[in-house]
């Protein structure tokens, strides 16, 4: 077979195993959190840096930060995370990629909130599904939705 043909369709896969990816880490923030489905999307010893509000290093300290977060920092979200790009390492088994967050969500303290950014990554392929390594959020817009835009509070428990 062509080998031109067979890295082509290796950067595919790929590309189409890192969008199911992002897919995943909407639905496991979404849903409760789940604690379950953010471990399957971190590699063991991943770190995940929250803007300015906090580092989080393994799966398992990702996994309960976000859980425990959702009754002090937001208790209910709706993640869209759209335009991923992303760049392939040449063995097509890790990579970076850059996708925008927009973010409906409601605080601790019931107060509704759009929330916009942009995560930055780096993932890798651990053999069965691809898992962030390296996950960090950069929030540009934390605003509450019923005073208009205004610009991200020093910290979440001000919102």
């Amino acid at each position: 077979m062509n080998l031109e043909l067979i890295r082509r369709v290796e950067r595919l896969e790929a590309e189409a195993g890192i969008q199911e990816l992002i897919a995943r880490l909407a639905r496991a923030f979404d849903d409760g959190p789940s604690r379950q489905a953010l471990l399957s999307v971190f590699a063991k010893d991943a770190v995940f840096q929250i803007d300015q509000y906090g580092v989080l290093t393994g799966a398992e300290a990702i996994a309960d930060g976000v859980v425990s977060n959702s009754e002090a920092g937001f208790r209910w979200t709706l993640h869209f995370l759209v335009s991923p790009i992303i760049t392939l390492h040449d063995d097509y088994k890790s990579g970076a990629v850059e996708f925008m967050l927009f973010e409906p969500a409601t605080a601790g303290s019931g107060q509704a909130y759009w929330i916009g950014g942009r995560y930055t990554a780096e993932v890798v392929y651990l053999g069965e599904a691809w898992r962030f390594q390296q996950l960090e959020l950069s929030a540009e817009l934390i605003s509450r939705y019923d005073e208009g835009w205004r610009s991200k509070p020093a910290s979440l428990a001000k919102a």
